[in-house]
């Protein structure tokens, strides 16, 4: 007698598909996985003036990388992010499928590696703080007895 487990699970892979690891974590990654992230923009840090001069200044830093495309992201703000893609020659993914996230706090643009990097910090702006112009040009204040002895 032939074993139902195995008839079962034909039956459903049959129907529903392969069976996919994290499908919850590919949702949130367009379809890739946390551990192949190198970098990250949210939906919400596109409206940041910042965000575009520090992924265009980076992109190089990211070479035989893939890029993927949140396809349901409004496209005046990824136009810009796309030309430049195009005009390094960077290989990109439009990732437009109906479980696509497109809330605020999902991602917009991912560089993935083709293997696992494990990088613990993804998002754009906090691998690359910003640097303060203010504090570094700010003449250094001198104390009482410096003025007294080397003035």
């Amino acid at each position: 007698m032939a074993n139902t487990d195995d008839v079962n699970e034909r039956l459903t892979s049959a129907i529903t598909g392969t069976p996919q690891t994290l499908p919850d974590q590919r949702r949130q990654f367009l379809g890739s996985l946390r551990e192949r992230v190198l970098l990250a923009i949210r939906v919400k840090d596109l409206d940041n003036s910042r965000t575009f001069r520090t992924f265009e200044t980076h992109l190089k830093d990211f070479t035989d990388q893939t890029a993927l495309i949140n396809g349901k992201v409004d496209h005046s703000k990824m136009g810009p992010y796309l030309q430049l893609l195009a005009q390094e020659n960077f290989a990109f993914t439009l990732v437009n499928k109906p479980e696509t996230p497109e809330e605020p706090d999902s991602y917009a643009l991912l560089i993935v590696s083709r293997t696992a990097v494990d990088q613990e910090t993804i998002n754009l702006l906090d691998i690359y703080p910003a640097t303060t112009q203010a504090t570094t040009n700010k003449p250094e204040k001198k104390g009482f007895f410096s003025r007294l002895f080397h003035d």
